[in-house]
């Protein structure tokens, strides 16, 4: 009889567990292991360096601010631009060639070609491209940032992968354990030591262990869609991580100063170089605006020409026919001369063809000229921009302040952060410590008969906890030295 409740027992223990591994199958939609490419801190960075969207959108406005400079330095050369009409013209109108009336329609084109280029504009040209040179030089540093960003998200992920991983492979190991002390209890029932209602709350505890192991595993696939998220991997593509040897944290945080700690990164980290150099952008804008004062000097030039269909035919003057005379007058006979005409010809002049191209050339064109604006007023535009400027310029030293001022607040709470973690994760070393010694024990009065199996189970979860709260302070103490050791410009490695 009692051979078949054993059996019995056993046989709900194997469906128990068969129930929670087809639950864990549907979770996970694998069905045959992998092989899976493994990622290492490194180049889960380098990988998502390249990939992030973001960063890919920063190095277009880096793009885009270098051909703002580029245009701006371009500025300095003269401009050429060309213009070429063609009209028709009814009524009373001037012939453009002629400057005459003329009551017919005309067929008209004009071009023309002009140029001029900036002598003096109050240093305005001079102090944009200076401008443009640092906003490049700013958003660089920005996309540095960025980039640091990123770096630590990724180290927060991974870590969190690694954490789940053991707290997995922590709820695989007291399966194990309690599954051992299921098969030696059975022994003991089965001989008569122990009461068969041992039984019954082991096979409990497996259940409950198996369900840790299945949490532990749907954590852990979270974990890694988090990463795989960050990264922007390809969600076809098999990923899992290479587990680093992680040694238990053992950094001294009495030797570090929060406030040491900042002076290093306020002299290293992009954002407060990228602060400061704003200042100096805002700055070029107030001489930018205050340059709207000055007047502004040019040199221009031009050169054109026009042809008008009225003028497609014209006289000849270097040909000539004699068609008659006509008679103006008599010299008078006062001198006793004989009387004679007064007599002028009558001249018939040759036409020429005088073509597109030859009134192109003859009707010809230039000129050249200096042009002085003087600014008198413009409805207070120049004092409105200045002012607008000067605005800017100490939003960006206010805005110095407060990145500096966040980021001695990220030093200092990572530094508190890492003291607390350390103290957890010590505290957690003493219980995890003194409940295996109370487990071990209680296994041991198990055996004997002098402990049944609801004590044993209770300091079993207990030790579980203690283990997985254990895990938890260390690569949260972890996590934080690397933040405090990155800002003093350490590489982000385990």
């Amino acid at each position: 009889m009692k051979d078949m409740q054993c059996k019995k027992g056993k046989k709900l223990v194997l469906l128990t567990s068969f129930f929670f591994s087809v639950c864990f199958f549907l979770l996970s939609g694998q069905t045959i292991a992998q092989n899976t490419t493994e990622w290492s801190l490194d180049s889960c960075i380098s990988y998502a360096l390249r990939q992030n969207i973001q960063l890919k959108i920063s190095e277009l406005g880096i793009e885009n601010s270098e051909l703002t400079l580029k245009q701006s330095k371009d500025n300095r050369l003269p401009n050429a631009n060309a213009s070429i009409s063609h009209n028709y013209n009814w009524g009373r109108s001037i012939d453009p060639f002629s400057n005459s009336f003329v009551n017919q329609r005309i067929q008209t084109n004009n071009l023309s070609l002009n140029s001029s280029v900036t002598l003096f504009n109050g240093f305005s040209l001079k102090n944009t491209i200076e401008q443009n040179q640092l906003q490049v030089e700013a958003d660089k540093l920005n996309y540095g940032q960025s980039q640091n960003d990123l770096m630590l998200n990724i180290a927060s992920n991974y870590l969190q992968v690694v954490l789940n991983k053991e707290i997995a492979a922590n709820a695989r190991r007291q399966k194990t354990s309690t599954q051992a002390q299921y098969d030696r209890t059975a022994q003991l029932v089965e001989a008569g030591v122990l009461p068969r209602a041992n039984l019954y709350d082991l096979e409990a505890q497996l259940a409950a262990d198996q369900q840790q192991i299945i949490l532990g595993e749907n954590n852990l696939m979270l974990a890694k869609l988090q990463l795989r998220q960050l990264m922007q991997l390809s969600p076809t593509e098999e990923f899992d991580i290479v587990t680093p040897q992680v040694d238990d944290p053992s950094a001294v945080l009495d030797s570090k100063n929060p406030y040491q700690i900042y002076q290093i990164a306020e002299t290293t980290q992009p954002n407060i170089k990228g602060a400061d150099i704003s200042i100096e952008v805002a700055k070029k804008g107030i001489d930018i605006a205050e340059a709207g004062r000055l007047p502004i000097l040019s040199l221009i030039g031009g050169a054109g020409s026009n042809y008008t269909s009225n003028q497609r035919v014209r006289s000849d003057f270097t040909t000539q026919t004699v068609v008659g005379v006509d008679t103006l007058g008599y010299i008078p006979d006062g001198a006793g001369l004989p009387a004679d005409y007064v007599v002028r010809p009558n001249v018939a002049f040759g036409t020429e063809n005088f073509g597109f191209f030859s009134q192109l050339n003859e009707s010809f064109r230039y000129n050249l000229g200096l042009n002085l604006q003087i600014p008198i007023f413009n409805r207070f535009q120049v004092d409105n921009n200045i002012q607008r400027a000067q605005i800017q310029t100490q939003n960006a030293q206010l805005n110095s302040q407060l990145v500096r001022t966040q980021l001695y607040q990220t030093i200092e709470q990572a530094y508190i952060s890492a003291r607390a973690a350390k103290a957890s994760f010590e505290a957690s070393q003493q219980r995890v410590k003194a409940l295996e010694e109370t487990v071990r024990v209680m296994e041991k009065r198990l055996e004997a008969g002098a402990a049944n199996s609801t004590e044993y189970t209770v300091v079993k979860n207990n030790l579980s906890v203690a283990q997985a709260d254990l895990l938890r302070a260390k690569y949260e103490f972890i996590f934080r030295i690397k933040v405090l050791e990155f800002y003093e410009g350490e590489e982000l490695k385990f």
